[in-house]
């Protein structure tokens, strides 16, 4: 059985060299919405996180960190293994793994400047959602702007995947 379209972006994301560390979230929610054919909206973006935290893939996480790059928050794929070489500052668990880790440095008062994991979630769909309610999900150029070719191209190759 294949896995999850966001887990395969989120992976691919980094593995075909889109970016250093992971995919910012109006990327992914973009994508999928695309996929999906579904209007962003703020229960969509709820929708999806919830999906991202209450199905891990077994073995595997998702780290959220602050991209010093593109100023942005970012999502990685990285294996539990790695939960003792990064600074997580909190979490959320499900199905008896972590699902999501939340670095020191994402929730500082100089990224989303969050006290909890609750609360980082809070934010990054409230962010997601002002950044992607007027079609804007791709960071080009400092400033997020409609999908280009290549990203559509980058979404049709991961769907394409053995995807869920």
């Amino acid at each position: 059985m294949g896995k999850p379209f966001w887990f395969n972006a989120i992976l691919q994301w980094k593995e075909t060299g889109k970016g250093e560390y992971g995919i910012t979230f109006p990327f992914l929610i973009g994508a999928i919405a695309t996929l999906k054919n579904e209007v962003v909206t703020e229960n969509f973006i709820t929708d999806v996180f919830d999906e991202i935290l209450n199905n891990p893939v077994s073995g595997y996480y998702c780290e959220v960190r602050q991209c010093g790059n593109i100023d942005e928050p970012v999502a990685s794929i990285k294996p539990l293994s790695d939960l003792e070489k990064v600074s997580i500052r909190d979490s959320f668990e499900a199905q008896g793994q972590v699902s999501y880790g939340f670095t020191t440095d994402l929730m500082s008062m100089f990224a989303l400047n969050c006290k909890d994991a609750s609360e980082c979630r809070v934010e990054l769909i409230k962010k997601t959602l002002e950044i992607t309610v007027n079609g804007n999900y791709s960071k080009n150029g400092g400033k997020f702007t409609p999908f280009s070719d290549s990203d559509k191209k980058f979404i049709e190759h991961v769907s394409a995947l053995d995807c869920t």
